[in-house]
């Protein structure tokens, strides 16, 4: 590719979270990728194995493989699992700090790891830049007057998600909770205005009799 296909416009479209940001995996692939690392955790196991070390010099080539019917080669193939585990969980810390600080929130990150948002917030509470910008096409801040009562609904970069703050009509406050963001503003909007339709004005009573 030549230098004119990095234009402005492409750069601007790479800066642009995608939605969807992948495809599921499909059969071979999957199949691939599970050979890969049975011959991974293969080869590992093999320099683990203490009954592989100890083989004999003049031990034939193909020894090792004999070797593996024994249950302690086993065992060091699910050590050697582990560590493959333990650094599938480290690269994913890495790029799950990469996806926040481009622009990816808690939702993205929970649905590309199978959890909840609450989870991946969980898993990895300082993932998420908290200079993140809003969806493409949202102000960041919109303000709800209903039922005599006010709501703010706003962008938090450091949660991925929308959060509500307001009080109603009756002088109640209220807000979303702690640990609670919506996927969608208007999701979050919705929850304040259910609040305040709920603390509205009462309304007068009627003077005089009936």
């Amino acid at each position: 590719m030549g230098s004119d296909f990095y234009t402005d416009a492409f750069a601007a479209d790479v800066a642009r979270l995608r939605d969807p940001a992948w495809a599921e995996p499909n059969r071979e692939q999957t199949a691939r990728v599970r050979a890969r690392l049975d011959a991974l955790a293969d080869e590992l196991a093999d320099q683990l194995s203490t009954r592989v070390r100890d083989l004999p010099a003049a031990a034939p080539e193909d020894a090792h493989l004999v070797v593996r019917d024994a249950g302690d080669w086993q065992l060091a193939r699910l050590r050697a699992l582990r560590e493959i585990r333990t650094v599938a969980e480290q690269l994913a810390d890495r790029t799950v700090a990469a996806a926040g600080t481009r622009g990816a929130g808690y939702p993205q990150l929970g649905d590309a790891w199978a959890i909840t948002r609450q989870g991946a917030r969980k898993k990895w509470p300082d993932a998420v830049s908290a200079m993140s910008e809003p969806p493409a096409g949202q102000q960041p801040r919109v303000t709800i007057n209903a039922f005599g009562g006010t709501a703010d609904v706003s962008w938090h970069g450091s949660e991925g998600g929308w959060w509500w703050i307001g009080q109603g009509a009756d002088g109640t406050p209220g807000q979303a909770g702690e640990d609670t963001t919506y996927d969608t503003k208007e999701e979050a909007a919705a929850m304040a205005g259910a609040f305040l339709q709920q603390h509205a004005a009462p309304e007068p009573t009627p003077s005089g009799g009936v």
